[in-house]
């Protein structure tokens, strides 16, 4: 059914949460914390509107790739997109890089709402410069090669570490991890042993979990350098508001 948004005099941003709901709790309160940074010292009034999704009942990504059962997340996907931007969201982030295996399954005129966080990736590959970085993505997201499967894959490719078998089994348990426990410094130092052992400058947030790291990082410093999707969309957030109400 086409998704028939809520008019709204501002651009709203919706956030799809929930996968996990740690992770999309903090992108929302780096999105307003980045904000302020941003635009300091205006009044609160002037600070974008949200409206997150956080459901952690949604099944996880991985075991449904690795199952071949799809369907049903493409189907709660699709539903709560439309749902969000029928509330009015103009922009939708899906704080989840494994579901993005099944973005190319939706209506198109869901997928034009959504701001791609494996987009963001490159993006922030693009910023770094040279160097060559670490991915470190869910077994799933690496079982169906969301990142070789984009089109601008080629030209970066040179440039980032696919881990082989034993140590991706280990990124995907650190990766877990950060659902369930608080970051420390223990578990920051052991993505940055990752990314000494492959000689890699830093690591790549193939997964949204890592956005906890990210704000470990800002907070207390140390830890690998760290590409982050989410921070890189939260940061350019409000040159993309203004485009939309240039548009």
């Amino acid at each position: 059914m086409p998704a028939h948004p809520v008019v709204s005099a501002a651009p709203v941003l919706g956030v799809l949460g929930g996968m996990g709901p740690l992770a999309s709790a903090a992108f929302l309160q780096t999105v307003y914390e980045v904000a302020v940074e941003q635009v300091a010292p205006a009044a609160e009034q002037q600070l974008p509107r949200c409206l997150l999704d956080s459901d952690p009942a949604m099944p996880d990504r991985t075991e449904a790739i690795l199952s071949g059962r799809t369907d049903e997340l493409t189907r709660l996907v699709a539903e709560r997109v439309e749902a969000l931007v029928r509330l009015g969201a103009t922009r939708v982030v899906m704080t989840c890089v494994t579901a993005h295996h099944v973005v190319d399954r939706l209506d198109p005129g869901l997928r034009a709402r959504l701001l791609s966080v494996v987009d963001a990736v490159f993006a922030e590959l693009d910023v770094a410069g040279e160097g060559r970085f670490l991915m470190l993505a869910t077994t799933g997201t690496r079982r169906v090669r969301t990142f070789e499967r984009a089109p601008r894959w080629p030209a970066v490719a040179h440039r980032v570490v696919m881990p082989p078998p034993d140590a991706q089994d280990e990124i995907h348990y650190l990766l877990y991890r950060l659902k369930r426990e608080p970051v420390g410094a223990e578990l920051a130092q052991r993505f940055q042993r990752l990314a000494d052992r492959f000689d890699c400058q830093g690591v790549i947030a193939g997964c949204t979990e890592m956005h906890l790291v990210t704000r470990w990082r800002r907070a207390h410093g140390g830890g690998p350098v760290l590409l982050d999707p989410l921070l890189g969309i939260a940061t350019g957030l409000s040159k993309l508001t203004d485009d939309e109400e240039t548009d």
